[in-house]
């Protein structure tokens, strides 16, 4: 398949599964260019962990949406709680917010 031709199928695909795909393609390139199993065991950590919450059904998603402010901000800080460890253990991502932002 050429680029060409899978672009617009990326164009449809929802925020999470652009993420996934973003992460998978990283993932490739890492292993490609010999990075440590370390990274890649925390992208596959990752991309579970964002695989599990892409599989919440429109219902589940209504619901959050339905709970009240202060018990969506408490799960939300839960969740934020859980991920915090990964981003400290992983500063490449400080790295990439660095430099000035260039518009194409």
């Amino acid at each position: 398949m050429t680029i060409t031709k899978l672009i617009p199928t990326v164009k449809r695909l929802s925020h999470t599964d652009k993420l996934l795909l973003l992460q998978v393609l990283v993932q490739e390139l890492l292993q490609n260019e010999g990075v440590t199993e370390a990274l890649s065991s925390s992208f596959s950590q990752t991309e579970q962990s964002m695989t599990e919450a892409s599989t919440f059904t429109l219902e589940e998603r209504r619901h959050f949406l339905e709970q009240p402010l202060a018990e969506r901000r408490r799960i939300l800080a839960e969740q934020a709680d859980m991920i915090y460890d990964h981003y400290q253990q992983d500063s490449e991502w400080q790295d990439l917010m660095a430099g000035d932002v260039v518009d194409y």
